[in-house]
């Protein structure tokens, strides 16, 4: 499909996929919107970060992010998850929407994969469980793309904390887009059946870029 596709069309297709099976809260496995997967991915391709380029999925987990890429027109996306099982669950979901030949599925920690991508998508664990967990992905990003779409946990000081980062890791951020993303109650700790969170939706450059 083309990045003409409609991100609310979009939004719809994305809808119809299976969520994590079993969420491990270790891993920090929060499913990201269908709206908000949605917003990152189109916003991507109006940049021309997706069309017939390359596209990395980091930490992909059923897939919304890797998929939305290749409906949108991308020449072949990596789709990366350090568990297998559900690596399992984005192969269907990748397959339900007809875009399964044109992901590479990797079961593997991002911290040691080699590669190179023309544009990173990614959910990155908020950091609740263990702080600053997105730093792996981050350094990740900037290592083997030009240009990376981010998701984080807004707040004043991770805007901070992650703008230095990227600086001091040769990027810099060009532009952050506050948004609100429902979470379903799915781990044990849950008290509420879905409640909103708001999220920070980076896009970062290599500084030479």
């Amino acid at each position: 499909m083309s990045a003409l596709l409609p991100r609310k069309r979009l939004e719809i297709l994305l809808s119809s996929l299976e969520g994590f099976p079993k969420p491990s809260a270790k891993l920090e496995q929060y499913e990201v919107s269908d709206s908000v997967a949605a917003t990152m991915a189109f916003t991507a391709a109006v940049h021309g970060d997706v069309e017939g380029l390359v596209v990395y999925d980091l930490g992909c987990g059923p897939g919304r992010l890797a998929i939305a890429a290749a409906l949108l027109g991308a020449e072949r996306v990596v789709a990366i998850d350090i568990d297998s099982k559900v690596l399992k669950v984005a192969e269907r979901n990748a397959q339900q929407l007809g875009v399964y030949d044109q992901i590479e599925f990797v079961a593997q920690d991002v911290e040691t994969l080699k590669g190179r991508a023309d544009t990173v998508l990614m959910n990155t664990p908020f950091g609740v469980q263990q702080a600053h967990a997105d730093r792996t992905f981050l350094r990740k990003a900037l290592e083997i793309a030009n240009v990376t779409y981010s998701l984080h946990k807004a707040s004043e000081g991770g805007r901070s904390y992650i703008t230095k980062l990227v600086s001091d890791l040769g990027g810099r951020v060009s532009f952050i887009q506050e948004m609100s993303m429902g979470l379903a109650a799915t781990l044990r700790f849950h008290e509420k059946r879905r409640h909103v969170i708001r999220v920070d939706f980076y896009r970062i450059e290599k500084a030479e870029v």
